[in-house]
């Protein structure tokens, strides 16, 4: 997978990579809070049907299909970064499940 700067001949400067930074964490704010209202919504409906949290099947599935595309060099960066999303999402359907404000 490449990169908006790999074949750039001139080096960002360190204020210019951390405005970068800046907009890449806004899309992340962005992309977290729309995951976490679908998960919410998921939760509702596992609420209804009694389904389970956790489906080790489906998760193991979803890392691997994501990771595929990964530069080794990230790979094991990008496995937990997605076991941590998965890990708040799990916690936050456990607690909507038991019927805690998550």
């Amino acid at each position: 997978m490449k990169h908006e700067n790999e074949n750039r001949e001139t080096p960002d400067t360190l204020e210019e990579l951390r405005s970068k930074i800046d907009v890449v964490d806004t899309t992340l704010k962005e992309a977290f809070l729309a995951r976490m209202d679908l998960v919410d919504r998921i939760a509702e409906v596992k609420r209804q049907s009694r389904g389970t949290v956790y489906q080790p099947g489906r998760e193991k599935a979803m890392i691997e299909r994501l990771t595929v595309d990964v530069e080794p060099r990230y790979q094991e960066s990008y496995i937990r970064f997605l076991k941590e999303i998965l890990a708040i999402s799990k916690d936050y359907q456990g607690k909507r499940l038991s019927g805690e404000n998550a």
